[in-house]
């Protein structure tokens, strides 16, 4: 029902930096890549002053030895299902708070959650070798649950760029720690 909606990493072989988001919306379903609207735009400015999404960068290859990788491939926001009632997107809706399992609630969100981290987990471990940047708060938690960061060559952990934060003078500091973190 679902696979419609899914949204692969771009993590290539040159790769040396990743970059871990929350899950797609409806301009990286569209598009096919994460990070492909306002968000990704806002990236891409303020990371090179350029005017394309940050994932297109990276899906053509404009921006060389970045990768990206959702903690989950498919979207979390309701927003960006056509059928936006099906139980597992009320779940995901749920999850997007918090992406750590719930003590005292028995069924079925707890497995949607395991699916989720288990998936995320294969993905990130391969890349252990590369420095890791954790967009916000979700990836961190989710990040958190799993891995300890010194399993991975380097990690670093900035706002999500939504909302126009990495512009934002309270989190300049973490945006210059960045731009040098990506070199």
């Amino acid at each position: 029902m679902l696979e419609e909606y899914f949204v692969d990493d771009l993590v290539y072989d040159d790769t040396k930096v990743v970059f871990v988001l929350e899950s797609p919306h409806i301009q990286e379903v569209k598009n096919g890549y994460p990070v492909a609207g306002k968000s990704g735009l806002d990236m891409s400015l303020v990371l090179f002053n350029i005017s394309e999404p940050f994932g297109k960068l990276i899906y053509e290859k404009i921006v060389n030895n970045i990768g990206l990788l959702n903690v989950s491939n498919f979207p979390l926001q309701k927003s960006a299902y056509e059928n936006p009632d099906a139980k597992v997107v009320e779940f995901f809706e749920t999850i997007r708070q918090n992406p750590r399992p719930r003590k005292n609630v028995k069924g079925s969100i707890n497995l949607v959650i395991e699916k989720m981290l288990d998936n995320f987990k294969s993905r990130l471990e391969k890349h252990k070798d590369k420095k890791i940047v954790l967009c916000g708060r979700f990836a961190e938690n989710a990040f958190d649950v799993i891995f300890k960061d010194n399993e991975f060559k380097a990690v670093l952990r900035v706002p999500h760029p939504s909302f126009n934060n990495w512009r934002k003078v309270r989190y300049q500091d973490k945006i210059e720690k960045l731009k040098k973190f990506i070199v």
